[in-house]
This record gives C-alpha cells, sequence and structure tokens, in this order.
C-alpha cells in the first residue's frame, strides 16, 4: 500500500497533519472522513532515493540522526513532566524535515485516538522492532523518559563508532584517489608525448613499454565514456537495487575488502551487544530480546546464529554453542554470556563485554590506518615505478640500437 502525507480539519475546528497508508487518494479521504476529519490535502508521500536514505539506518521518512534527536528530545521532555502529547506538539514544531514532522503529527493524531505510543510508532513503519519493543516495556513499567534516554544514548554510541569508521577510511580513500589521479594523468599526458619517438625509432620495443602505451591509448579513446559510464552505472544500481537490497549487497562486498570487512565485523559484534544489553537492561527477556534483534542484523551469518541462540533457549539448551561454533563472535563474548547468564548478571556482563569490544576497535582503527596508508603510497609508487621503467627501457633500446 502506498503511503500518503495529509491535511485535514478535525470537528473541533483544529487542523492536523500526518502520513496514512491507502490503496489510492480515494482511500485516505474516505478514511480520514469516516474519523470525522476533513481532509484539505492528500498527495501520494514522496520517497526521493538517495545516497543518505540508502545508506541510513533509520530509513523511510526520518533519517538516522532525526531520529536520535527526536527520541533524544522527547526523553527530556517527558523527564521535566510533559505530558506525550504536549511533548510531540512540540517537537513537531522542531526544525525536523517536512517528512518526519508529518510523522512526529501523525503520531500525535493516533495518540489522540486512544492508540498507545509503542502501536502509533509501529504503524509509521519507519522505528525498528528493537526501538518500538524498548518504548512498549517504558510504557508498561512506567519509565517511559529513562527507556528513551537509554535508547538515545545507545544511538548515539553507534552514531559515533560510524562516524569513527568513516573519519578512519576517508584519508586512505583520498590516496587511492590521489593514485588513480596521478597514474591518469601520466597516461594521458606523458605517454602520448614520447610514444611517437618510441614506435618510430625502428628499434625493438618492450613488451612492458607496449602494455603501457597500450593501456594510454585506450584511455585517451574511452576516458570521457568512462568518466560519464561510472556515475552513470552508480545511478543505475540507486534506481534498481535502492533500498535494503542495495545495503546487503554492498555489506556483503564491503566484507570481503582487506581490514575494512574486519573493522566492519567488528563493529556488527559491538552493535549487537550495545542492543543486546540496552534491551536486557529495560527489562525485556533473552529470548525475546534475541527475537526482536534478528530481523535487523545484516549479516546473514550473524542472523543465523542468533537465531540459532533464540531457539537454544526456548529448548532449554545451551545457547552459548552455536555463538562459539560461528567465527563472527569473538570468545571473549560467549565466555562473559555463559558466565554472566549463570551468576544472574547477564545484562552487566553484556555491557561491560560492549565496552571492552569498542576499545579494541579503536585500536584495530589505528593499527589498520597504520598498516594500510604506507600500503597505498607503495602501491602508488609501484604503479608510477612500471610505467617509468617500462619507457625507460624503450628509450634505452632506442640509444643502443643509435651506437
Amino acid at each position: 500500500m502506498a503511503k500518503f502525507q495529509y491535511s485535514a480539519i478535525r470537528t473541533d475546528g483544529e487542523r492536523v497533519s500526518g502520513v496514512m497508508e491507502g490503496s489510492d487518494r480515494s482511500a485516505v479521504i474516505r478514511r480520514l472522513a469516516e474519523q470525522g476529519q476533513h481532509p484539505i490535502d492528500v498527495a501520494e508521500a514522496e520517497a526521493p532515493i538517495s545516497t543518505a536514505r540508502i545508506f541510513s539506518f533509520g530509513g523511510g521518512a526520518g533519517s538516522a540522526a532525526e531520529i536520535s534527536t527526536f527520541t533524544r528530545e522527547l526523553a527530556w521532555l517527558l523527564m521535566a513532566g510533559m505530558s506525550l502529547n504536549n511533548a510531540l506538539e512540540i517537537l513537531g514544531r522542531e526544525t525536523f524535515s517536512a517528512g518526519f514532522s508529518g510523522v512526529i503529527a501523525g503520531l500525535r493524531t493516533e495518540i489522540r485516538k486512544g492508540r498507545s505510543f509503542h502501536e502509533a510508532l509501529a504503524g509509521t513503519g519507519i522505528f525498528s522492532r528493537y526501538f518500538v519493543s524498548m518504548i512498549e516495556v517504558g510504557e508498561a513499567s512506567g519509565t517511559l523518559a529513562q527507556v528513551l534516554e537509554r535508547v538515545a544514548a545507545t544511538r548515539d554510541k553507534e552514531r559515533k563508532m560510524r562516524g569513527r569508521l568513516v573519519s578512519a577510511l576517508t584519508y586512505p580513500s583520498l590516496l587511492v584517489a590521489l593514485a588513480v589521479g596521478a597514474v591518469s594523468f601520466i597516461m594521458v599526458s606523458v605517454v602520448p608525448s614520447i610514444k611517437d619517438m618510441i614506435l618510430g625509432a625502428g628499434a625493438p620495443v618492450p613488451d612492458s613499454a607496449r602494455t603501457v602505451i597500450a593501456m594510454s591509448d585506450w584511455l585517451i579513446a574511452n576516458g570521457l565514456t568512462l568518466l560519464a559510464a561510472l556515475p552513470a552505472a552508480a545511478l543505475v544500481l540507486v534506481l534498481v537495487f535502492g533500498g535494503p537490497r542495495m545495503r546487503q549487497v554492498l555489506a556483503r562486498v564491503a566484507l570481503r575488502i582487506p581490514l575494512l570487512g574486519a573493522l566492519l565485523r567488528k563493529a556488527a559484534v559491538i552493535e549487537f551487544c550495545r542492543v543486546l544489553g540496552t534491551l536486557l537492561a529495560a527489562g525485556v527477556s533473552l529470548p525475546e530480546s534475541l527475537k526482536l534483534m534478528r530481523p535487523s542484523i545484516g549479516n546473514r551469518d550473524m542472523a543465523a546464529a542468533i537465531g540459532e541462540m533464540e531457539i537454544a533457549l526456548r529448548r532449554g539448551e545451551d545457547f552459548i554453542a552455536p555463538l562459539e561454533r560461528t567465527r563472527i563472535f569473538p570468545k571473549l563474548l560467549a565466555r562473559m554470556l555463559k558466565v554472566g547468564n549463570e551468576t544472574g548478571n547477564l545484562t552487566p556482563s553484556v555491557l561491560q563485554v560492549t565496552d571492552i569490544l569498542e576499545d579494541e576497535l579503536e585500536r584495530a582503527v589505528d593499527r589498520s590506518l597504520t598498516i594500510l596508508e604506507p600500503a597505498i603510497i607503495l602501491m602508488l609508487s609501484a604503479a608510477v615505478a612500471f610505467i617509468i621503467v617500462s619507457l625507460m627501457s624503450a628509450i634505452i633500446s632506442i640509444n643502443e640500437l643509435a651506437i
């Protein structure tokens, strides 16, 4: 079903807006009328495909940053003693995007109709299952503000960790771009200037020099086409495989890249531990926590291991065994979970191992950068040296022929 943004007037004269699903525009208008609202404007919600949206963890009408800010500010307002309805009204006037502001208005409308907060969140389709479950636990226990604060803190840590990984990879990416640019400049500008001299001298041309010249000719002939084809291909991939499928493909490719794959696996394990610790601290049982987490796990092997752990728990078997069999989770996590489960301190154990793994990730990032940057410089130097040596060998052959 499609999503439609609407604005309407209630019977008490108040203007409301939000997002509603329906088979078509007429169905949404009829539904609004049945709810006692007089539609003013109903239009299909636009869902532009962008890189930020595809790679965001929030998805839908709200980015990950907007959802985190909304969670944090809502927690503050509730802790200040404000009602949920008034807090949402205030947040609806904040500087969020138009789409997310409509989501907040829709949440307020659903709550005023008598629905619970977690049901309204689930109806938007942009909040994860574990997020909704945490809100449900907070509503049931009367600790909604505290739960929101804990969820916001968890999301902030996840955002900082992703930001650190992105920052760590920025400089190596620039080095790669520099390497490609330098080699391309030599092949397009330097090689053609001496090609005629080498080929026209009548001396035997070494195979390596012929290879360099052939690559230069191909790059000159197809360079503009290649420059136009790369962004076009990227756009086609976004349009055809946009959304979860694209993220899964990119994630599988990234996991196979040396160094980067290891860092991403460590980051995924840390995210698993952090979310699990947050759910357990909120009072969600371990089997239910694993069940809620599994659909949002992007790594198929990790999701399969979590599923086996959940099944083992429900059968009363050793739930640590599936975790120990996989190579994704570190042995430290298995030992800490086992000790925590046996001593009844599972939640503190998970939170403690999360802190330990975060420190290990920081050290791993530093070590990887120490290795990666010189490696890129060496590859650039090797490529340039190969071109220079190949051309110089051809020039030396010309000089020997002249002698």
